[in-house]
């Protein structure tokens, strides 16, 4: 792989200053960064638009572009997620001509830090960008493409930059081309084709139609005509079919705003239209991206009963709507088939509860004379004739173009088996292929899903994504939801790998998320040093391997603020040191990147009390504390038993302060949970005498301290069960030398030390055996 040029090596170099373990993803030449992530700018209360510009600026020296190249980003969409996520497009521009799928990513966290970025940019055009063939030859072209019985429109056409979809981009062959889209004279089909501009060869076509609260329902009266009449609600009573229509929009419009806050389809409160009873016995329904309307047909009463009784057939339908205004997956191939897969699987979220029960796909209303038949089945989609690894996914022949009524445009029906199972995979978990998983909470994975879908894959024009980079997408999702140390992660990864897609995680078995969260909702009070605590017991057990807090506090001026984390270790971190802000809140998470100090507590025992402290150290200001969390990765540890007992038999010196010492060494690693002391000694009068423990730490545990008056013998063992005295030992380390002190402090009487010994209840952290 080639090296890096001298000034992308100091642009890099910048970027490291800024977060050292961002992690930057070249493409095969070095010529751009694909993929960069970490945390990548300052804070910064700016509009996304302007933090994504002013990073696009500052990362230029990254791009190795061709000489007089004149390109322009052209703001595309700009969307707040429903966890305050920004997520700005970009769309690409070579000499005023768009490029397909030229798309440039920005992710932005609440605080204004960029935390991930993604390229599709070209870098250099190796053809002449003045078209031979005229806008009026390319329609031709087209139009004998259809046949001269078929009556059509051509509403939308313009110049694009077009790549084959070759998998490596270098390789990919560029092309000027005119993209026609043409419209069937019933006007519910678009197709869009690419023209070469200085050859007249058709490159590329797909169909945009998808087959299998403000509310508007239509009936066709079974003809070929949309949007149809529209039904009235107070008329609809008499009409099942488009009862049920207008209810089951319903439901996904509800769905979806309730749980992401998505206003309609396009996140813009436009009307959801449907028109039902659409031609005579007609077994499909569909979206429509030209007239932006669902099309339900009746069915023949064998294969298919009306389509609009069946829930789960219009959230399909309806998330294909969600998909073309984000990710506008180009419906063939791959991406037809992701298009397929993530209707499926958001049809399978909206219609079933809590606890997904029913992952088939339109079994109430496929042949209806067929008991347990379905359309498909996400959970098993051999069951109905679809692959579940890439092995068995079904290509076109080469040179073939996708076409829907001749190959199902690239086999996007057949193929979408695949990227169902995975999701099945990550919220079911199992054994695929071999492969472990460990499955996920539908509440996380379908958060997950709808970030994948409207952010990460969010496209400036149609794109032709892969599997490959939906995995991708989910991957980036999950990091910003939930990291990429945890469980969550994991169960993609391998959930994706055992469908063939990308390598496993480690093994998670061993290893567990906690998280806590709390609502103080207190004020913080003026010039209070000794601020506001607030904490969280964690119940759980096991070693920290992994750390992240988060606050949510607002404050008229931050400078003032200092926030500091109290671990049951009895350690305190420093989170917020008086630092200066733009804006009046603070919403962040501190991981040990940010913050080093929270390193400190990895290896450390998960269980205690954690204190936040939020204290205003000078006058004026005030604020409010309204929550904050605690996120652990944490490693399962076996509880281990070691004894040592030893028999010195020395002898205690009258009236002798120094006293005697007695050692045990431990050589094995481990944290402390429970520890025994025993301890026999012979003396007249055991009033006499002070016996102290000195862990290896040299922190001093008194065990014995002049009692038992008129005793001879002192017989005893001490626990962390019954003794307070020894309860600073748990959570520490118990390697090394452990000392017995024995004093007399009384002058008349001598006495031996006759035993003693530890018994340590203990985990032990397999990295350091």
């Amino acid at each position: 792989m080639p090296a890096l040029s001298e000034r992308q090596a100091k642009a890099a170099e910048r970027l490291k200053e800024v977060d050292p373990e961002c992690e930057i993803f070249w493409d095969s030449r070095m010529k751009i960064p694909k993929f960069i992530k970490g945390t990548l700018s300052r804070p910064s209360a700016e509009s996304p638009d302007r933090i994504a510009r002013k990073f696009l600026d500052e990362i230029r020296e990254f791009l190795e572009m061709q000489a007089g190249l004149e390109e322009v980003l052209e703001l595309s969409a700009s969307e707040t997620d429903f966890s305050g996520f920004h997520h700005v497009i970009f769309l690409q521009h070579i000499k005023g001509i768009p490029v397909f799928e030229g798309s440039v990513q920005v992710h932005i966290n609440p605080a204004g830090e960029i935390l991930a970025y993604k390229d599709f940019r070209v870098t250099e055009v190796p053809v002449s960008l003045e078209p031979e063939i005229k806008r009026e030859e390319a329609i031709d072209i087209v139009l004998k493409d259809i046949g001269p019985e078929n009556v059509v429109t051509v509403p939308r056409s313009r110049l694009m930059l077009f790549r084959d979809s070759g998998k490596q981009l270098h390789l990919k062959k560029f092309h000027l081309v005119w993209q026609i889209e043409s419209i069937f004279a019933e006007g519910f089909a678009g197709t869009f084709y690419f023209i070469d501009a200085h050859t007249g060869e058709q490159l590329y076509k797909f169909s945009q139609i998808r087959s299998a609260l403000f509310r508007k329902t239509y009936t066709a009266k079974n003809e070929a005509f949309l949007p149809g009449n529209l039904l009235p609600e107070d008329k609809m009573a008499a009409d099942e079919v488009a009862r049920a229509a207008h209810e089951n929009m319903g439901i996904v419009y509800d769905y979806f705003k309730n749980n992401f806050g998505r206003d309609s389809y396009d996140n813009r409160g436009s009307p959801l239209v449907s028109t039902v009873h659409f031609q005579r016995n007609y077994n499909n329904s569909f979206w429509s991206d030209y007239h932006k309307q669902l099309v339900f047909g009746d069915g023949d009463g064998f294969r298919w009963k009306p389509m609009a009784f069946a829930l789960d057939i219009v959230a399909h339908e309806l998330t294909h709507a969600v998909a073309g205004q984000t990710a506008r997956f180009v419906y063939s191939e791959e991406a037809g088939a992701l298009d397929e897969s993530f209707a499926d699987v958001f049809a399978t979220f909206i219609s079933n509860g809590e606890k997904i029960t029913n992952w088939e796909i339109g079994e109430g209303v496929y042949t209806p004379f067929h008991a347990g038949d379905a359309l498909r089945d996400v959970s098993d989609p051999t069951r109905f004739g679809q692959p579940d690894h890439i092995d068995n996914y079904m290509r076109l022949a080469p040179g073939e173009i996708p076409d829907l009524h001749r190959n199902q445009a690239g086999y996007i029906h057949y193929n979408s088996g695949i990227p169902n199972k995975a999701a099945y995979l990550t919220i079911e978990g199992g054994t695929h292929y071999g492969i472990k998983i460990k499955g996920i909470s539908r509440a996380k994975a379908e958060k997950i899903y709808y970030l994948a879908l409207t952010a990460y894959l969010c496209s400036a024009t149609l794109s032709r994504w892969t599997f490959r980079e939906a995995r991708y997408a989910l991957l980036n999702a999950c990091r910003q939801r939930y990291g990429e140390k945890g469980s969550e992660y994991a169960a993609i990864k391998n959930a994706w790998a055992a469908v063939g897609l990308g390598k496993p995680a480690e093994d998670m078995m061993d290893r567990f998320l906690v998280e806590k969260e709390v609502f103080p909702g207190v004020p913080i009070p003026d010039l209070s040093p000794e601020g506001v605590l607030s904490s969280i017991s964690v119940p759980e057990d096991g070693l920290i391997k992994d750390i992240r807090v988060s606050v949510n506090i607002e404050h008229s001026y931050l400078r003032d603020l200092r926030i500091t984390l109290f671990t049951p270790a009895e350690k305190h971190i420093v989170l917020h040191d008086r630092l200066a802000r733009k804006d009046r809140s603070l919403v962040r998470t501190y991981n040990s990147g940010s913050v080093p100090g929270l390193r400190d507590c990895i290896g450390e025992r998960v269980w205690g009390k954690w204190t936040l402290m939020v204290a205003d150290l000078s006058k004026e200001n005030r604020g409010f504390f309204h929550s904050w969390g605690i996120k652990f990765l944490v490693q399962k540890v076996e509880k281990e038993e070691l004894k040592r007992e030893i028999f010195p038999f020395l002898k205690v010196p009258d009236n002798d302060p120094e006293g005697i010492e007695s050692l045990i060494e431990i050589e094995r690693r481990g944290k402390i949970v429970n520890i025994g002391v025993s301890l026999e000694i012979t003396h007249p009068s055991i009033v006499e005498l002070k016996a102290v423990l000195v862990m290896p730490s040299g922190e001093k545990l008194v065990l014995h301290n002049r009692a038992g008056n008129g005793r001879k013998y002192l017989k005893k063992t001490f626990s962390t069960e019954s003794d307070e005295n020894l309860l600073p030992a748990v959570n520490k380390e118990m390697k090394g030398v452990w000392t017995l002190k024995v004093a007399d402090q009384v002058e008349g009487n001598e006495g031996s030390l006759d035993s003693w010994g530890l018994c340590i209840i203990y985990e032990s952290d397999p990295e350091f055996l």
